[in-house]
């Protein structure tokens, strides 16, 4: 908080990561900017993990037509390769920290800034996103998760979810993200050298856009495997 008011308001666009993969409608994004927007209250979109293209759009935000005030990216940035971020800022929040009154001056710096390797990294993927049909290829992966997610039908299969490229399920113990089902799924996944990372009974999946079916089948195969094993019913 700030002199009594907001400072700032801080969201994930479309999707709740830590908070359990758990999803919203455009619509609500929109309220969100419009809401600010009228009480003058920075909007900072945080895509650190929707950014480049994970939801079916470069970023999440572009589905709510909203223009955030600062945005953070940073994982897609490199491919996922090696990391590295970036904080984008509109010209006046920019130009009120810049100049040479060291009053009103942002200081703002890191141990690791512009590393060589993760900048190298970040241009060749910039290049990839410039020149080749990257949307195509996520629209494409979108719809055969969509396919696999579907054939999961089993009763312990609780809101079955998906935006772009990230598909999630719940596994029906109701405890959410709470719950002790996770280091039993785990168990599946690893014995089947599957590696997802379950939040309490929330099982997601965030794939490398170059994956194959076959890699996609293994995936979805270990994790009605892993739902069976764990269910009250086995």
């Amino acid at each position: 908080a700030c002199r009594g008011g907001a400072a700032a308001f801080i969201v994930e666009p479309l999707l709740l990561g830590a908070g359990g993969m758990l999803t919203y409608p455009p619509a609500t994004l929109a309220d969100m900017r419009r809401i600010c927007a009228h009480h003058h209250v920075p909007f900072i979109a945080d895509e650190v993990m929707t950014g480049w293209g994970r939801t079916g759009t470069l970023f999440a935000c572009e589905q709510a037509g909203v223009v955030p005030d600062i945005l953070c990216l940073s994982k897609g940035l490199t491919g996922g390769a090696v990391p590295l971020a970036v904080t984008m800022a509109t010209e006046p929040i920019y130009a009120a920290h810049y100049g040479s009154d060291r009053a009103s001056m942002f200081f703002h710096s890191s141990s690791y800034t512009a590393n060589p390797v993760a900048c190298a990294a970040a241009n060749a993927n910039l290049a990839i996103w410039r020149e080749e049909p990257v949307l195509e290829r996520v629209a494409d992966l979108a719809r055969r998760q969509a396919d696999r997610l579907a054939a999961l039908g089993s009763p312990d299969v609780v809101n079955a979810r998906q935006i772009g490229t990230i598909t999630a399920i719940e596994a029906g113990d109701g405890e959410g993200y709470l719950s002790d089902l996770a280091p039993r799924l785990t168990t599946v996944f690893r014995d089947r050298d599957v590696l997802l990372r379950p939040l309490g009974n929330t099982v997601y999946v965030m794939p490398p856009y170059c994956i194959d079916d076959d890699d996609l089948d293994l995936i979805y195969d270990s994790i009605a495997e892993a739902i069976a094993v764990t269910s009250p019913r086995a």
